[in-house]
């Protein structure tokens, strides 16, 4: 099956007369008719048959005329669709985040970003997924722009520090250390203690690097993947259990208390990532720098590991 040939044919579908087909294609005469030849011996079928001095499509013709105009009518819109992605006012984003995100942060940065009349033609697709998913997408170029935490050894994605979220300690609210204004990493060892998965990126090592000047390590309890989950299980005060997380808004749904830690390094970075690899299309930068605007990260922040 030859595409031009199909093409010629739906232009003289529209036509009906040789010359003036012809002319429209810019090509021969000849040509044509031997190209609209060619396709009714691979079919077996009559597409055209005189008609005074124009031709006519037989009943054949009208039957692969009927597939055809309905086909390049896809192709015409994804041409025209993916014709916008060279313009900054228009295209296709796909833009992943952390689920703890999803409560107040993103749903903002987005509203105020479509609210802007010269956004108004992008379309902004959400995933809404743990760092190691994220950055997965991010490099099989299913996704184009992740907010997520740092992960090392990713020489192909580009790690942009967006937010800086303090750390702190949640405990339930009968927990002994409960009343207290604050906490250093040295009186948390005592109590079983809540980590991350790997999945949910670099967060853990940055913790256990919190607790590398104390007497001894924590007290391991068990391992969870975001911050809900591990609300949910602290304030029900199991083992005088507790957990360090990022000071959340969403944490105020919760029977527990939140105690701010006191050693200089107890915050985190979130990091808005890119791929390395594929190239970055018009919309899309300008999604990037609008978010780099939005989050205000202070300047003097590490733009790598947060130690």
């Amino acid at each position: 099956m030859n595409f031009n040939a199909l093409y010629y044919f739906k232009v003289m579908a529209e036509f009906q007369h040789y010359t003036r087909a012809a002319q429209f294609l810019c090509i021969s005469q000849p040509s044509l008719s031997r190209s609209i030849s060619v396709l009714e011996e691979e079919l077996g079928i009559s597409l055209f048959q005189k008609d005074g001095r124009n031709v006519r499509l037989t009943k054949y013709g009208e039957l692969l005329n009927s597939y055809l105009s309905k086909g390049f009518h896809e192709i015409e819109q994804g041409y025209n669709l993916l014709n916008q992605f060279k313009k900054k006012d228009s295209g296709i984003i796909d833009f992943s985040f952390l689920f703890i995100l999803g409560y107040q942060f993103v749903p903002t940065l987005i509203n105020t970003f479509l609210n802007d009349s010269k956004h108004r033609n992008i379309t902004i697709n959400f995933n809404q997924c743990n760092t190691a998913t994220s950055i997965s997408k991010i490099k099989d170029g299913s996704v184009d722009l992740g907010l997520c935490t740092y992960m090392p050894d990713e020489p192909e994605v580009n790690f942009t520090p967006v937010l800086k979220q303090r750390l702190v300690c949640i405990t339930s609210v009968n927990h002994p250390l409960s009343a207290r204004s604050s906490v250093t990493m040295e009186e948390l060892l005592p109590y079983p203690f809540i980590s991350y998965t790997e999945s949910a990126g670099e967060i853990q090592s940055f913790i256990n690097r919190l607790f590398s000047d104390c007497s001894t390590d924590p007290l391991h309890f068990c391992t969870m993947a975001e911050e809900i989950t591990m609300a949910g299980l602290v304030s029900t005060n199991h083992n005088n259990c507790i957990a360090i997380v990022p000071d959340l808004d969403v944490l105020e749904n919760f029977s527990i208390k939140k105690i701010p830690i006191d050693h200089p390094q107890a915050h985190r970075n979130i990091y808005l990532a890119a791929s390395n690899i594929h190239p970055m299309v018009p919309c899309v930068e300008v999604f990037f720098d609008f978010i780099l605007s939005y989050a205000s990260f202070p300047q003097e922040a590490d733009n790598k590991a947060p130690f």
